[in-house]
């Protein structure tokens, strides 16, 4: 089942909207990252619960992200998933630890003018899944490139990026595309308003399978997605950001994630 949530157009036209509204705190639950790096030995961590519910059954995971400041231009940041349940509707259920990914993020220039931040990522997913059905079982690399630029109340995130897909034994896989556009509005000190599109193309062949669908025998590769998010962000603490983001797909997947961000400056 695919991790990513069709994209109707009330959901196009309200992101649309977005990207003329800042926040002051970059970072989940937008997929999109963001050129705004952490300073030298700042810490940020991120707990989340997903629920993702479609025709093919749900899926609940709890992702975990963590992010360091190597340097004021260098961010390491870490995503493990210590748990993730997957209930197709006619198949098993099956659970356990999902994949690792450790991604590296350099600040190539500083927002200045009408010029945005710009940074490059590079990715790299290590197959610490042990089932099938939540792991491709392969190593796949991505690298991204990052553009941030703040406009008074909004904050717009632009990626582009390319994937390098390991393949699984009895499955032909393509490499993907994926962009993403990311927008944070500042409501008020304390609340946010968040708004996001993304995709990425198919992963398999040009069949009715790679349309939108997913591999029989590892359902993490899929076809193409574009996804919409729309979600809000409250601020209990400068330090601590709690939200609730709502996701939808073009294979008619609705995600729900609610969730917690602890920055240590």
């Amino acid at each position: 089942m695919n991790r990513l949530p069709s994209l109707p157009a009330s959901l196009t036209l309200l992101t649309l909207a977005l990207s003329g509204i800042v926040a002051a705190w970059a970072g989940p639950p937008l997929e999109t990252e963001t050129a705004r790096l952490p300073h030298r030995g700042a810490w940020a961590a991120d707990f989340a619960f997903e629920r993702q519910s479609s025709g093919q059954g749900t899926e609940t995971a709890v992702p975990i992200a963590l992010e360091y400041g190597l340097s004021d231009r260098i961010e390491l940041l870490a995503e493990p998933v210590p748990y993730t349940a997957i209930h197709p509707d006619r198949s098993p259920r099956v659970s356990g630890a999902g994949d690792l990914e450790l991604t590296v993020t350099g600040l190539l220039a500083e927002e200045r003018g009408l010029r945005p931040a710009i940074a490059l990522a590079g990715e790299v997913k290590f197959p610490t899944a042990k089932n099938r059905l939540i792991g491709s079982g392969k190593t796949d690399y991505t690298g991204y490139l990052i553009a941030s630029r703040r406009r008074g109340r909004f904050d717009t995130h632009a990626n582009i990026g390319y994937t390098l897909i390991g393949q699984p034994s009895g499955v032909k896989v393509n490499d993907t595309l994926f962009f993403a556009l990311g927008e944070e509005v500042t409501l008020s000190e304390r609340f946010d308003l968040l708004g996001e599109i993304f995709g990425n193309t198919s992963a398999l062949p040009e069949t009715p399978e790679g349309s939108g669908g997913e591999s029989a025998l590892t359902p993490e590769i899929g076809g193409s997605e574009v996804v919409g998010m729309v979600g809000v962000r409250y601020h209990p603490r400068r330090d601590i950001g709690c939200y609730l983001s709502i996701c939808y797909d073009n294979n008619q997947a609705v995600l729900v994630r609610p969730g917690v961000t602890l920055a240590l400056r």
